[in-house]
């Protein structure tokens, strides 16, 4: 009852998404529905802030709001420091950003133990490691929790042990509203084909993509992402480094947020700024910027 309640609490406020756990491909039938995409902010962009102390976990999505103007948060597991299972620590969270007209979208998950691990007894330490974020997640009201599959190897084993792996943790999701999806994030998961035949492998329906711009390694970002949008409910709008006119260095965002426009994809379009050369407000805010003038280029 009580997730009930607060999925439909989440239904009702003026600041929440459309459904994205299983279709979000189908809900913008009209490109241009000004409710079509939000723009999100991922925790990670903070990591250093975490790291030193200058910001905490619990401040994050108030940071966001007030000096980002972003009300769609989504986490990196570390910072929560092992509490993730605690029910009333989470609930605070949940306090300071449901209870604030926010959403909360997605966790990254970077754990110790890999899904598409090559031995057995690993799989099963990695599935029962993730379990607490689901239920985490499911608190917290988001929409998919993102995993790995890096542990490389042969690709078509590596796609059996990750089909193995992740369709474990996907049917200990399915009554949950969460989706479990994969990043493309070392080893096969960088080839965008390989995380298509692992979709398919898996063959669950909360299973999915998280296409992020700067991950796909030797492979085509652009291809990269294109391929990834139908199984995506959230996409990853990576920056590391901006030229004199404000344009990202390293992926064309034009081009970038064309393809995304085109495409069925509705949902959340998320910060990650991982630069150095300026603080993650203003590198966020960069970001922010030029996601903006993308989509209303594309638009045209």
């Amino acid at each position: 009852m009580q997730t009930l309640s607060r999925r439909t609490f989440i239904g009702q406020t003026a600041m929440a998404l459309p459904a994205l756990s299983f279709a979000p491909t189908l809900l913008a039938k009209d490109k241009n529905d000004p409710n079509r995409f939000q723009i999100g902010i991922q925790e990670y962009t903070f990591n250093r802030w975490i790291g030193s102390g200058k910001l905490t976990h619990m401040d994050y999505p108030g940071l966001a709001k007030e000096k980002l103007g972003i009300t769609h948060i989504e986490y990196w597991n570390r910072p929560f420091g092992g509490k993730h299972t605690d029910k009333k620590y989470v609930g605070e969270l949940v306090k300071r950003t449901i209870g604030e007209g926010m959403k909360n979208v997605l966790i990254l998950v970077d754990a110790r133990n890999q899904l598409d691990a090559r031995d057995e007894a690993a799989r099963k330490r990695a599935v029962d490691e993730h379990k607490g974020w689901i239920d985490c997640a499911e608190q917290l009201g988001c929409d998919a929790i993102r995993v790995n599959c890096r542990s490389g190897g042969d690709r078509n084993q590596n796609t059996e042990n990750a089909a193995h792996g992740v369709g474990a943790l996907c049917d200990y999701a399915k009554d949950s509203g969460v989706k479990v999806v994969i990043e493309p994030h070392g080893g096969n998961s960088q080839d965008p084909d390989w995380l298509l035949a692992a979709i398919k492998k898996i063959d669950r329906p909360n299973a999915g993509l998280l296409p992020d711009f700067n991950n796909f390694g030797r492979y085509d970002r652009y291809d990269g992402v294109t391929k990834c949008l139908p199984h995506a409910p959230a996409v990853c709008a990576k920056a590391l480094k901006f030229d004199d006119k404000g344009n990202e260095t390293r992926t064309d965002y034009y081009r970038m947020l064309k393809l995304i426009y085109e495409s069925d994809y509705s949902g959340v379009i998320t910060i990650e700024f991982e630069g150095h050369d300026v603080d993650p407000i203003e590198g966020s805010l960069k970001t922010k910027a030029l996601i903006q003038k993308a989509l209303k280029a594309a638009a045209k």
